[in-house]
């Protein structure tokens, strides 16, 4: 994912485009060079981006999801920054490097639902929330009304179960089709374990060579959700005109086993005994390529359009729950700024 960010460092907040989590520092030296992007450190900024736009779903039958309102707040200080879905501490500033102490949110969990705060962010430089001043991402899964059909199951008969993956336990519906020749299982993607989102924290570095930066961050889930791990890095390259921004990202995503798993894996308490259905997640990388244009409207008007598509790797579309093996997001609008 990438992302218009904000960078405060010696009395300056500076915007770019990096990686999920939306705070990063640059220098004096690239304000100097940038003056538009900067601001001074201590200021709080809202704005609200209204357009039209969507995100494809690759799960098997979900929905493409909406994406028409997308608002954001941040606050930038000399070390602590807060970005919409995103909140850290600066450790390390120097005119060309940065390290900082980040917490942010994981995104898989939001093909898993029809209303999250995937409706409202887009995935900004290797898998986070972001937008050019927007912060934005989102996945949802399909309604309940859309089935999935499943192999044959190994019995006739089947007992509900009320065994969740976690959280609350809801029962696991399932409906018996006759036909002369073959008995086959459907069930829809609501009555699969629940999925939660997961809280990741950990250390983000990212390194400034004039147009062009080069982001990672190291993550662990903290919220216990899944225990996984995540890498993300990416490369952005800025384009200035006289009145257009435009910025080319591209990186990777990795996840572990445990992240895959708990997502995108099916056990009992999702397929019941169809064992045919099992699947156990492994590690995957998925890459990412991000295209945004921004150009001023007015003084309090931007307009902008971003296309962001991503590869899912192996570990993600070898899942029975998955049909597709990218997943793209396109936006155009206006973003407001108060």
């Amino acid at each position: 994912m990438f992302l218009l960010i904000k960078f405060s460092l010696r009395g300056f907040v500076c915007l770019t485009f990096l990686l999920a989590t939306p705070l990063s520092l640059a220098s004096d030296e690239y304000c100097v060079a940038n003056p538009d992007d900067c601001m001074s450190v201590g200021s709080w900024q809202f704005s609200v981006g209204l357009g039209l736009g969507l995100r494809t779903n690759p799960l098997v039958d979900g929905d493409d999801i909406p994406l028409v309102i997308l608002p954001e707040i941040s606050y930038y200080g000399e070390r602590f920054f807060l970005d919409t879905t995103s909140a850290g501490v600066t450790l390390l500033e120097q005119p060309r490097h940065m390290l900082n102490a980040v917490a942010t949110l994981g995104l898989d969990q939001m093909y898993f639902n029809d209303l999250s705060l995937g409706n409202f962010v887009i995935e900004g430089t290797g898998g986070g929330f972001s937008f050019g001043g927007v912060v934005n991402s989102n996945d949802s899964l399909g309604s309940a009304s859309d089935p999935i059909e499943l192999a044959p199951p190994v019995d006739e008969t089947t007992t509900p179960t009320t065994t969740d993956r976690d959280g609350p336990s809801e029962f696991f519906h399932k409906t018996h089709v006759a036909s002369p020749q073959l008995e086959r299982e459907i069930i829809t993607l609501d009555d699969i374990g629940k999925r939660r989102m997961a809280a990741l924290a950990g250390l983000e570095y990212a390194y400034y060579a004039g147009p062009a930066v080069f982001s990672v961050q190291a993550l662990q889930d903290v919220s216990r959700v899944h225990e996984g791990q995540e890498l993300r890095a990416g490369l952005d390259y800025r384009l200035k005109g006289e009145k257009n921004l435009f910025t080319l990202a591209g990186g990777f995503v990795w996840q572990s086993e445990k992240i895959i798993d708990y997502y995108y894996g099916l056990d009992a308490s999702d397929v019941g005994d169809i064992r045919e259905l099992y699947y156990s997640g492994e590690d995957t990388l998925t890459p990412f390529v991000r295209l945004d244009w921004i150009r001023p409207i007015s003084p309090s008007w931007t307009f902008q359009a971003t296309l962001h598509n991503k590869w899912l790797g192996d570990g993600i579309t070898n899942s029975p729950l998955v049909e597709k093996s990218t997943s793209t997001t396109i936006f155009v609008g206006g973003v407001y700024h108060f």
